[in-house]
């Protein structure tokens, strides 16, 4: 076989930064080659009529299949020059290359010229991060904090208890009720010991509102009009006669603030429980700040290396927020503005965030080369498991998952972007941090 080296002639067309062109020409003489070696394979696999399997003349086989064997073979050497050209280059593309053929027809005794054309991610040398100057504030937590903190905790632990009055907001109202139409019971619109907290939406709309006000032992009818959405299609929209009887009311009762209420909490003692919920409400703050420190870094970074951006990069990151914003949607969970926005609307909205992370991630990329960040499997795995733990999985599972997905490199560079902050921010190099009060 030809040296590939020579027979492969390269030229690199600049387009931009991010654009380059391939103009690549094969030899006559590695065409041949191929040609030779696709009819040589085709003739020990075809049986033709007349010819003993293996004999047939490369005539006639040319003669039936050369439009088949010229597409193979042009095939062939495109993916065998066009890895040698990007090795040759240093090129990595980011998606498949628009590959254009410049020969008219693939002839075994000429050459063979095509192009491909692709974006890469820029290389950028980024500088001005160590010491760069932030804006941040000193970190305290008052005593109103921890107080508003407890007494979080203390809406949160409360118990019902049984009370002889009319029910009102927050009661947990127990009821025992059937519906019907036109004087006929609706079948399985009926339960018993049913829980209705007042105020807090049920599966029947109006239902809790329609229970306020009664007390144990009462007995009640009213109209309630089923959702249009309700799952039994022939009640969707239509009104229903329900008759109750309330079998309990119930209050909520809180716990005192005292040493009790802490050991329940596992805590020694109040002033126990109060220097955890202070040191929650730190780090939290903490947090926050750090998050606000971050986008200053990258803020500044942005500004000060201007750089072009690949469309298909962007692009990409583009189609993971839709797909992040839809699958929110259909958990009921919409961002602020995107009500009622089609899919070319959100497209808009969320392209120049989509820019933006990408920036983001080529800037913070080039500093973990930079700085020579590396992350270990323990600092891996630890992700993962912390993950797992959120998410209420095995961590085994997630793993392989993650594995099978071919995500664990993302959460590599999450990580590697992560110390590449703590670099920045002074959390290893305390110099590097210049924070304003």
């Amino acid at each position: 076989m030809e040296n590939i080296a020579e027979s492969i002639k390269i030229e690199v067309e600049d387009l931009s930064p991010v654009k380059k062109k391939l103009n690549i020409t094969v030899s006559k003489g590695l065409v041949a080659e191929e040609f030779n070696s696709a009819y040589k394979k085709l003739r020990a696999t075809t049986a033709i009529s007349g010819f003993r399997k293996g004999s047939v003349p490369v005539s006639v086989l040319k003669a039936r299949f050369g439009e088949d064997v010229g597409h193979e073979v042009a095939a062939r050497l495109v993916e065998v020059s066009y890895s040698h050209a990007l090795g040759e280059k240093n090129f990595s593309p980011i998606v498949r290359p628009e590959l254009h053929v410049m020969t008219d027809k693939l002839d075994e005794g000429a050459d063979f010229a095509y192009s491909a054309t692709f974006e890469i991610t820029p290389t950028i040398e980024v500088d001005g991060y160590m010491g760069i100057e932030l804006e941040g504030e000193d970190i305290e937590v008052t005593d109103e904090e921890v107080d508003k903190g407890i007494k979080g905790l203390q809406q949160n632990h409360f118990q019902f208890k049984e009370v002889e009055r009319p029910s009102k907001e927050g009661d947990l109202v127990n009821i025992d009720f059937e519906a019907s139409r036109d004087g006929k019971p609706i079948k399985g619109v009926k339960s018993q010991d049913y829980a209705v907290v007042i105020g807090r939406k049920t599966l029947l709309p109006g239902l809790d509102k329609a229970v306020e006000g009664t007390r144990k032992g009462d007995k009640k009818e009213f109209t309630i009009t089923f959702p249009k959405n309700y799952s039994e299609r022939k009640l969707a929209g239509r009104d229903a006669l329900f008759r109750i009887n309330v079998k309990s009311v119930k209050e909520k009762v809180f716990p005192e603030i005292d040493d009790e209420f802490a050991k329940d909490l596992e805590c020694d003692s109040l002033e126990k429980l109060r220097e955890k919920v202070s040191g929650e409400i730190k780090k939290s703050k903490e947090a926050r700040q750090k998050e606000m420190l971050k986008n200053q870094v990258l803020d500044k970074l942005i500004e000060a290396h201007p750089f072009e951006v690949p469309d298909s990069l962007v692009s990409s990151y583009l189609a993971m927020i839709l797909n992040s914003v839809v699958d929110n949607m259909r958990l009921g969970i919409i961002a602020p503005g995107d009500q009622g926005l089609g899919a070319e609307e959100l497209k808009t909205k969320y392209k120049d965030v989509a820019l933006r992370r990408v920036k983001e991630d080529i800037i913070l990329d080039s500093i973990v080369k930079k700085e020579h960040v590396e992350i270990s499997q323990e600092e891996t795995e630890k992700s993962v498991k912390d993950l797992a733990a959120m998410r209420g999985v095995p961590f085994e599972a997630l793993m392989r998952r993650i594995e099978a997905e071919g995500s664990l490199e993302v959460i590599k560079d999450g990580l590697k972007h992560e110390k590449v902050f703590d670099i920045i921010l002074g959390e290893s190099k305390p110099a590097s941090r210049i924070i304003k009060p």
